[in-house]
């Protein structure tokens, strides 16, 4: 069957590691983890019989099972864990087939399932960003003092290091790590209510088998076990969301910054690299490239969480099929983001040459707010803009110098001797406290 993720075209895009914990034997495994652990948890508070238990346990194990004949059954069947259960049946014998599956419904098994497979791909997203945030941290520190031109809408604004945008990216992310954290938190949990959520067939003890499957598993315990609630995933999704997000900013920004006509960065590049089947001598910032398209595909699922959130009555196979799909999705792609995010970073670039000669490119325009604010002093700030504006506007179209524009102002004549030009048209003398904010950004990684 083809998918994006098994593809030979597209798997590459992906974590090895990531996909393996949605495989369909990882999936298996993270259903009978769930079984096995309601069966001890049921067990221990008598409501099965030990023996039972251990059966289950010892035959919950993916290897055992045949997934051709489950393919097969849930064809048959229209059902997506009936054929599993009757495999399960099989192998555990008659006695302990009878103890299986107590009091809980297809959905508790799947997402409790969902949150285990979650916990691990989010264990390797952290990981990735943590090092991506490394790499991005020496990257900013190591280029603090690196004067480079800044950008609004386009245009040369007023001049900037590369450590200082680089630490941008940092402060985004190091955010968007805690927020993810937060909603790990809060998504691991344990839903097991059964078949509208009231423990009705847990003789009482549905709340002590819900905690108790928690302890085993290491998770959480949800409040109200209600199958049309998807809020907890929703949430984790939407942090995600905005990863992809900042991701996808860096890695425009690269694209951009790696433009022949800019040429201020490049990422990483080895004999081999191909950038074009026809043009030799390309050399594409493929990895940027791909870092946008996997944050794309990412924003554009995350709709889906919420349509997955609204859900009819007690339980919506409609809504929680889709989730079925998306979460697995998600979590593959943001691990992929986050790993690839580190990659794209410690290969990079920076060419601190042609980014001091873009930002000479105006001829010390991009400063020219810095000479505002020396004649504001005497001339006040709304008069002196209108000497910066006057004499910019000179120079774009009429062509010759910004600094013999400005002394030709009848206002600066006046006080000349208050200008030193030569230092106020040095773009690395109006950097503000670009390298400080490094240093403070940089330093709470």
């Amino acid at each position: 069957m083809f998918t994006m993720f098994n593809s030979n075209f597209t798997r590459h895009w992906f974590d090895q590691q990531a996909m393996e914990v949605w495989s369909d034997n990882g999936t298996l495994q993270a259903w009978l983890d769930v079984e096995v652990a309601l069966a001890k948890a049921q067990a221990d508070l008598g409501i099965i019989p030990r023996a039972a238990a251990d059966t289950i346990a010892k035959n919950g194990r993916s290897e055992l099972f045949d997934l051709g004949r489950i393919s097969a059954g849930i064809q048959e069947t229209m059902h997506p864990l009936v054929p599993v259960l009757r495999e399960f049946e099989a192998l555990c014998g008659d006695e302990a087939a009878g103890m299986l599956h107590w009091g809980v419904t297809t959905q508790n098994i799947f997402e409790t399932g969902a949150v285990l497979q979650l916990r691990k791909t989010h264990q390797l997203t952290v990981s990735y960003l943590m090092s991506a945030l490394r790499s991005i941290g020496e990257l900013a520190r190591k280029n603090k003092d690196v004067v480079q031109a800044g950008r609004t809408h386009g245009q040369h604004a007023l001049p900037i290091t590369f450590g200082f945008k680089v630490a941008g990216w940092h402060a985004e992310l190091r955010r968007e790590l805690g927020l993810l954290e937060s909603a790990g938190t809060q998504a691991f949990v344990v839903r097991l209510g059964g078949g509208v959520g009231t423990f009705a067939a847990m003789r009482g003890e549905g709340s002590k088998v819900q905690t108790g499957v928690a302890d085993i598993l290491g998770l959480g315990v949800e409040e109200m076990p209600l199958r049309s609630a998807f809020d907890r995933f929703t949430h984790y999704i939407a942090v995600l969301g905005m990863i992809a997000a900042t991701a996808q900013k860096i890695g425009e920004e690269i694209v951009f910054l790696q433009r022949t006509e800019v040429a201020e960065v490049e990422e990483s590049f080895h004999h081999g690299k191909v950038g074009s089947s026809t043009m030799a001598q390309k050399r594409n910032p493929q990895k940027s490239q791909n870092l946008i398209g996997l944050s794309r595909l990412l924003r554009g699922r995350v709709p889906l969480a919420f349509e997955s959130m609204v859900r009819d009555n007690e339980g919506d196979a409609s809504a929680s099929n889709v989730a079925d799909v998306l979460v697995p999705e998600v979590a593959v792609i943001g691990a992929s983001i986050a790993l690839l995010l580190g990659s794209l970073m410690d290969g990079l670039t920076v060419n601190a040459d042609q980014m001091k000669r873009n930002v000479l490119l105006s001829g010390g325009m991009i400063v020219s707010e810095a000479v505002m604010m020396e004649l504001a002093g005497v001339l006040g700030r709304h008069t002196a803009h209108h000497v910066l504006y006057d004499a910019a506007m000179d120079t774009v179209e009429h062509g010759g110098s910004f600094e013999d524009a400005i002394r030709r102002s009848e206002k600066v004549v006046a006080h000349a001797d208050r200008l030193d030009l030569n230092r106020l048209l040095d773009p690395g003398s109006y950097l503000g406290e670009s390298a400080k904010c490094v240093e403070e950004e940089v330093s709470r990684n």
